[in-house]
């Protein structure tokens, strides 16, 4: 048992400094301490399964590959590759939204000619908002608490200003509008604020 303990230890730091990681912003990226990092590269714990899955799909590797016995030679890592492919599904789906929206712009604009430059207006600002929950709903699945805030930020805004451009209803209290926002936008920071520091709490358990 302590050789496998040992055998994991050495594999958890092989990796790591071939993906250029310190302890701590491994750490960060996992959402443990660098304590419990340090901890596992000494050989004084062992990381749960679910936290050797997450590190395994982080570095491109399998599970297996930390219980094997080559902490010399370290498969070669496509962390950046992973990242990339994540980053871009995300981007390719909010720009489907876009897609769509120039799909209706178009096929509008043949039927009503007169009509095509309002629908394109109202197509591609309504795109935005769209484009964000898209965006949000992969932020929540693999990005960090401060993309989500930025996002759920962006997508306060982007209403905000969708109201004062759409709706005309409310053109003499448009700034009622984006005080209403910055109400939304005080309660977002919070609210990711708390987030933090429940998650911090957590892992110091």
């Amino acid at each position: 048992m302590d050789e496998l303990k040992q055998t994991i230890a050495a594999n958890l730091a092989a990796y790591r400094k071939q993906a250029h990681l310190t302890q701590q912003q491994l750490a960060d990226k996992i959402n443990y301490s660098d304590k419990a990092v340090s901890k596992w590269e000494r050989a004084e714990g062992v990381p749960d399964i679910i936290v050797l899955k997450t590190l395994a799909d982080l570095y491109g590797i399998t599970v297996n590959d930390f219980l094997a016995d080559h902490p010399d030679k370290p498969k070669k890592l496509r962390l950046k590759d992973f990242w990339a492919k994540r980053w871009l599904i995300t981007l390719l789906s909010a720009g489907l939204v876009f897609l769509v929206a120039t799909i209706v712009t178009a096929v509008w604009w043949m039927v009503v000619p007169t009509d095509g430059r309002t629908v394109a207006k109202y197509a591609y600002l309504s795109a935005i908002p769209i484009a964000l929950i898209v965006t949000l709903v992969f932020s929540c699945l693999w990005g960090k608490l401060w993309m989500r805030c930025i996002v759920v930020s962006a997508l306060i805004w982007t209403l905000c200003l969708l109201l004062h451009l759409v709706i005309d209803i409310f053109a003499d209290y448009a700034w009622l509008i984006y005080i209403i926002g910055a109400a939304f936008q005080v309660l977002v920071i919070l609210w990711f604020i708390l987030a933090y520091f429940l998650k911090r709490g957590k892992q110091n358990k």
